[in-house]
């Protein structure tokens, strides 16, 4: 039996040219944030999950159409985008967001590609002061990291190799213990130092166009 081909995308800056929570932190969050990014993913002296609550918890609640206006208007999509979503209907290939990221800007910037595409995040809690987290992937029996608020591990092992082509997209610390257990992997940005640090195999990728040529190709 032939293996189902699934794709599993990260969301800031690999749909998007630009990672949308730094976007956002610039646009409306006291400077704190920047030192709090610098412990996530340079110094990772902060798990991701504290890293992610702690930038968030600096911006009010009351900031959420605000935030939501303001990202629909400033984010570019990646190029071929549209083209690889076209790609994976017609090969009958689910493609899944799986981001650390949060429910309301993620479909506010992906709002016209919702019916082509499955979102997998959690999702942002408005009913106290400054922004909260409601989580719905918490790592449950990860052997790999369990340390993150949003296991893309699990989601990827749901669908096990036997029957199914796994296939990253990423371009950043929180792709890289799913980078372990994918199938095929392509990165972009700082993704790539990580994954030649470990050794881990992987294809470069700048565009939509080229993982769909790359896809063509292997698949």
């Amino acid at each position: 039996m032939d293996k189902k081909l699934i794709i599993f995308s990260d969301f800031d800056g690999t749909i998007t040219e630009r990672d949308v929570i730094i976007t956002i932190m610039e646009k409306f969050a006291p400077s704190e944030w920047v030192e709090i990014k610098d412990k996530v993913l340079y110094k990772r002296t902060i798990t991701l999950k504290d890293g992610v609550e702690k930038l968030f918890s600096l911006i009010d609640s009351n900031k959420k159409n605000e935030i939501i206006n303001y990202v629909k208007q400033v984010t570019k999509i990646r190029s071929g985008f549209d083209e690889f979503l076209d790609f994976c209907k017609d090969n009958q290939t689910d493609f899944y967001v799986v981001s650390g990221g949060l429910d309301f800007f993620i479909e506010a910037v992906l709002e016209k590609h919702l019916s082509k595409l499955t979102i997998l995040c959690n999702k942002g809690n408005f009913n106290s002061e400054r922004i909260k987290i409601d989580y719905s992937y918490l790592p449950k029996n990860c052997s790999l990291c369990g340390t993150c608020g949003f296991c893309k591990i699990e989601i990827i092992e749901k669908y096990p190799r036997d029957k199914y082509t796994r296939v990253l997209i990423g371009d950043s610390l929180t792709d890289l213990s799913p980078s372990k257990v994918a199938d095929i992997v392509f990165a972009r940005s700082d993704l790539i130092k990580y994954l030649e640090e470990e050794k881990i195999p992987y294809i470069p990728f700048q565009t939509f166009y080229d993982v769909m040529d790359e896809l063509v190709k292997r698949v």
